[in-house]
C-alpha cells in the first residue's frame, strides 16, 4: 500500500525490497507536514546481497513514494543535506550504523501536498489522442521487456542446474588412470569459475522473480487498467508518464544485466565441457596405445 495513504503510524510497518525485508516504516503527521521514519537493522548490513541496495532510494520504493515527494532526510541526528545538494544522497549507500546502535535510523521530511483548485479535474477533452497513445505503448514495451526477462529467467535456472553439474562431474576409472596431467589441470581450471558465475545466475533469477511485485510496478499496473486502457483522465499524467519511462528504463537495465551474466555462464559451460572432452580424448587415445602396446609385446612371447 502507498505510504502517504496510511494512517499515521501507531506501530512499525515492515517494508520489503526485492522480497527481503530491508526496513520497518513509521508515518507520523502534523497538518500538512508529513515524516516518515525508517528502521534498519544492523543486521541488514551484514548480508551481502543486501547491502548494496540500502539506500534511502530504495528505502522510498519499498514505501512507494517518489524521489520528488522528498524535501530532505537525515541519519539519526544528523542534519538534512542542505538546498543546495550537499550531504549523502539518495542513491548513495546508507552509514553503518554506530558500535552501540543495534539498528539505523533513517528520517525523510515530505514535500506538503500541493491542492491548487481544480488539480483533480481532468476533462476528457484536454486530454489528446497522443498522449494516451504514448502512456499505452509505455506500458506495452515494458510488458515485452519483462516477457523476455521472465523467458530469460526460466533458461538461466537451467544454466544454473548445468553449472552446477557439470563442476559435480568426476572421472571414471579409465579416464583417471589415462587422463593427462595438464588436461586434469585444465578441467579443474575451467571449473572453478563456476564458483564466481553461480552466485551472479542466482542473483539475477531473484530480482527478476520479484520484479514484478515492486510497489512501483503493481501502482503503475492498476493506473494501465483504471485510466489509462479505459482512457479515463486522471490527474499528473505527465508524472506517470515520467513514471513509466523510469520503470522502462529499469526493465531494460535488468535484461542487459541478466544477458550478460547467461553469455558469461554459457561460455564457462563451454569451456568445461571443451576441457572435459579433450581430456576423455587424450585419455581414451592413451589407453589404446597401452592396449596395442601389451599386444606387441604378447607376440615375442
Amino acid at each position: 500500500m502507498r505510504v502517504l495513504e496510511w494512517l499515521p503510524s501507531n506501530k512499525w510497518v515492515a517494508l520489503t525490497y526485492l522480497g527481503e525485508e530491508i526496513a520497518d516504516a513509521w508515518l507520523e503527521q502534523e497538518g500538512e507536514s508529513v515524516s516518515l521514519a525508517f528502521r534498519v537493522p544492523r543486521d541488514r548490513f551484514q548480508l551481502s546481497e543486501l547491502q548494496r541496495h540500502l539506500t534511502v532510494e530504495n528505502l522510498l520504493t519499498a514505501a512507494d513514494v517518489a524521489n520528488d515527494e522528498v524535501e530532505s532526510w537525515r541519519f539519526g541526528d544528523e542534519s538534512p543535506p542542505g538546498p543546495d545538494g550537499t550531504g549523502p544522497g539518495l542513491n548513495e549507500p546508507l552509514p553503518v550504523p554506530l558500535p552501540d546502535a543495534d539498528h539505523l535510523t533513517v528520517t525523510v521530511r515530505l514535500k506538503p501536498p500541493a491542492h491548487p483548485e481544480g488539480e483533480n479535474e481532468v476533462g476528457g477533452e484536454d486530454v489528446p489522442p497522443e498522449k494516451w497513445q504514448a502512456l499505452e505503448a509505455l506500458w506495452k514495451t515494458i510488458l515485452g521487456i519483462e516477457a523476455g526477462i521472465d523467458s530469460l529467467r526460466l533458461g538461466m535456472d537451467g544454466l544454473r542446474a548445468e553449472m552446477e553439474g557439470a563442476f559435480r562431474k568426476t572421472m571414471g576409472i579409465e579416464e583417471k588412470n589415462n587422463a593427462l596431467q595438464a588436461d586434469v589441470a585444465q578441467w579443474n581450471k575451467a571449473k572453478t569459475r563456476v564458483h564466481y558465475a553461480v552466485p551472479k545466475v542466482k542473483e539475477f533469477i531473484h530480482r527478476a522473480t520479484w520484479s514484478l511485485g515492486t510497489p512501483e510496478r503493481k501502482r503503475l499496473g492498476e493506473l494501465f487498467k483504471s485510466h489509462i486502457e479505459p482512457r479515463i483522465p486522471f490527474p499528473e499524467m505527465d508524472k506517470a508518464r515520467e513514471q513509466l519511462e523510469h520503470l522502462q528504463k529499469d526493465r531494460q537495465v535488468l535484461f542487459a544485466a541478466g544477458n550478460a551474466v547467461n553469455h558469461e555462464g554459457r561460455g564457462i559451460l563451454a569451456e568445461i565441457q571443451r576441457a572435459y572432452s579433450t581430456l576423455q580424448r587424450n585419455a581414451a587415445d592413451k589407453a589404446k596405445a597401452k592396449r596395442s602396446s601389451a599386444r606387441e609385446k604378447g607376440k615375442y612371447f
